[in-house]
């Protein structure tokens, strides 16, 4: 549905929690229907599209004695992270290399407890850790 001005009703919307947000920390459903001009269950459904889109967010409160909620303007804008992970310890293990990992199960054919592959690495990482710790 467009309103006057090509903004959307949703815009229009997220417009009005969007200010209302920065003026006063959110606006109370009841007072959002009688602005717009709509009923509680066409406003819920509109909410509830807004919420699964993630642009709002709604806390439960008390409003002059009746329970009601207050929608707040969701803003996403976070900071970039950036997760830095080495690889390095992980890449000399045999079992990545090995064809047989997708078989590979304590008990069965493929065992990791008689893994010769395995053993030999867990023994050679077993001295360098023993050979690193002497003075």
């Amino acid at each position: 549905m467009q309103i006057k001005g090509g903004m959307s009703f949703e815009e229009r919307v997220l417009e009005i929690i969007r200010e209302s947000t920065k003026k006063s920390g959110g606006i109370v459903q009841s007072e959002l229907w009688r602005i717009l001009g709509i009923d509680s269950r066409e406003g819920s459904k509109l909410i509830a599209r807004l919420m699964r889109k993630g642009l709002l967010m709604r806390e439960a409160i008390t409003y002059k004695g009746k329970k009601t909620y207050i929608l707040r303007y969701a803003d996403n804008t976070r900071a970039p992270v950036s997760v830095s992970v080495n690889l390095n310890p992980v890449v000399e293990v045999p079992c990545f290399a090995c064809k047989q990992i997708n078989r590979c199960s304590i008990g069965g054919y493929y065992d990791p407890t008689r893994c010769p592959l395995l053993t030999r690495y867990l023994l050679s990482m077993n001295i360098r850790r023993t050979l690193s710790l002497t003075p």
